[in-house]
């Protein structure tokens, strides 16, 4: 009788594969897109083309945070790494870029990323993605790429919900105009 070791199915070794891959593969730094925002910023975008130019890059390190921490189960725990660390990178941001309006425009976007309606666009576009129903079902496997995609997708419809029309226009080192009077001001009108 001889004894026979049972040979792997190559799907088996592709998903281990995957597994190990997913571990070890290159992430983005956590400031990348931080650093890309700042750097539109520093080339003369206004605050609202900066953030849909470097999108790509914010989802991208979005997600590979989240990924990094996820280990399957369900995917609602994802999705909340995702919208925390898609806050985080508009807070650091708004401090690299030395400007008090500015990092006051993107502390507001990243607290408005947690506002309940860009939440429920983040749930839905992620669930969608993954292909399960609820945020309690559970995932084993991702897809970065296509969570990376439909995130910078929803990140730059969404820019209206995250930043006024006003902060968008602004630009880095932009002042407002102070408000002039033409003359004195008119004392009020007595009490009658």
């Amino acid at each position: 009788m001889s004894f026979r070791y049972p040979t792997p199915s190559p799907q088996g070794a592709l998903a281990s594969f995957s597994a190990l891959w997913s571990r070890v593969k290159p992430r983005p730094d956590a400031d990348a897109g931080a650093l890309a925002l700042v750097t539109a910023l520093r080339n003369g975008a206004s605050l609202g083309e900066a953030l849909a130019s470097s999108s790509p890059m914010l989802a991208r390190v979005a997600v590979s945070e989240a990924a990094k921490r996820f280990d399957g189960g369900a995917v609602g725990l994802f999705i909340v790494d995702v919208r925390d660390a898609l806050g985080f990178q508009l807070s650091r941001a708004g401090v690299l870029s030395q400007d008090v309006l500015i990092r006051t425009a993107l502390e507001q976007a990243a607290r408005r990323v947690d506002d309940d309606t860009f939440v429920q666009h983040l749930i839905n576009t992620l669930l969608e993605v993954t292909g399960v129903y609820v945020e309690a079902m559970p995932v084993e496997r991702l897809h970065e790429s296509k969570c990376t995609r439909a995130l910078s997708d929803l990140f730059t419809r969404a820019l209206c919900l995250l930043i006024s029309r006003h902060d968008g226009a602004r630009r880095l080192g932009e002042r407002t105009a102070a408000m002039e009077f033409a003359g004195p001001v008119p004392a009020p009108s007595a009490p009658r």
